[in-house]
Parts: structure tokens; C-alpha cells; sequence
């Protein structure tokens, strides 16, 4: 998606939450819990949207509060209908036992997942879900995973439209395209180790 395509976008979805009123910021929400359970639209565009129209303290309320509550709905989603199927098939396939999950290891790694976005928010859902990770342990680790991106996104809508400050604008980027690079290269160093040691 081109950066002109995301600007239109992004000031699609501002009308189209505005035109509720009174009931904009209950739509956003709204909005945040679908994206966050079944991302079928860019968080980025929503939490900038966010931020543009109800500023950057509501607009990352919003933004970090929708998210969490629909990550928070996928993974009981998941956990009713898929946990007893999934905790039989990967003892039977990988011999693991998912109440022997490690919670400090679980705790971090979703932490860091959430940081660092290359791991897609659904898959983070599903495998903490069956994976055997408490409930509480997914809700506080994803809880602080989710701040830093909705700290940037809502900083970035605001930066582009409202303050008009291209400077803190190139900021946010830039710091978005170092996580996404950190991501990417710390995420394929913990999974397949680095080559030679």
C-alpha cells in the first residue's frame, strides 16, 4: 500500500467514525476490537484515525484498550473451541505437554512479539491460547506489548494531520521501520538461531 493510498485511507476511516457523533468514540472501540480479533484492515490507519479525532490521550485509549479487549476475545474464542483438539495434537505430534509451559518464557515472548510487530497479532492470539498460557499471563503480557504501538500509530495520525509537523512525523516512522527491522532480525535470530554458533 502506497503512502497516498494509506493517507486516503486514513481519512476515509476519520469520516466514517466521525459521522457517528456522540457515538464515534464507542464505534472506534468498536472497530479496534474486530481488527484486533480478525485484522481485516491496517491497525496503523485505525489508531491514526484515532488519534486525529479524539486526540492523543482518548485516541490511544482507544487504540490500546480495543486492541487488548479483542486479542483478549480471540484467545477465549480459541481457547473454547480449540484447546482440548490442539493439547492432544501436539502431545501426539511433538510430544509436548502445554501445561508444562514455561509462564516467564510465555510472559516475554508475547511481550516481545507485541513489541516488535512481525508476528501477526492473530497467530499470537491462537498459539498463546492453546499453547497452555493462563489467561492472565496473555492479558498483562499483551497489555504491555500493545503500548508501544499504540503510543506510535496515535502519535503518527497526529503528527500528519493535526499538528502538521513533518519532523515528528519522520520521527515516528522511522522509529516504526527500526522496530520492524530490530523484529525482524531478533525474531529469525530466537527461532532459528544465528548460523555458527
Amino acid at each position: 500500500m502506497s503512502e497516498l493510498e494509506q493517507l486516503a485511507n486514513i481519512t476515509t476511516v476519520t469520516t466514517y467514525i466521525k459521522d457517528f457523533g456522540i457515538m464515534a468514540p464507542a464505534v472506534a472501540f468498536g472497530l479496534f476490537v474486530v481488527q484486533a480479533a480478525l485484522p481485516v484492515f491496517p491497525y496503523v490507519i485505525l489508531a491514526a484515525a484515532g488519534g486525529i479525532l479524539f486526540g492523543f490521550k482518548i485516541g490511544f485509549f482507544l487504540s490500546w484498550s480495543g486492541a487488548l479487549f479483542g486479542a483478549c476475545l480471540a484467545y477465549w474464542i480459541c481457547r473454547i473451541l480449540g484447546f482440548e483438539w490442539a493439547q492432544q495434537k501436539l502431545n501426539k505430534w511433538f510430544g509436548y505437554d502445554v501445561e508444562r509451559t514455561d509462564a516467564g518464557i510465555a510472559f516475554w515472548t508475547i511481550v516481545i512479539a507485541r513489541v516488535i510487530p512481525v508476528v501477526p497479532t492473530p497467530l499470537i492470539n491462537v498459539a498463546a491460547a492453546v499453547g497452555g498460557v493462563s489467561f492472565w499471563n496473555f492479558f498483562f503480557s499483551s497489555a504491555i506489548g500493545k503500548i508501544p504501538s499504540a503510543v506510535l500509530y496515535t502519535g503518527l495520525g497526529l503528527a500528519l494531520f493535526k499538528t502538521q509537523d513533518i519532523k515528528l512525523a519522520l520521527i515516528i516512522i522511522g522509529v516504526i521501520l527500526i522496530l520492524v527491522a530490530l523484529g525482524r532480525y531478533y525474531a529469525k535470530d530466537f527461532l532459528f538461531g544465528r548460523s555458527g554458533v
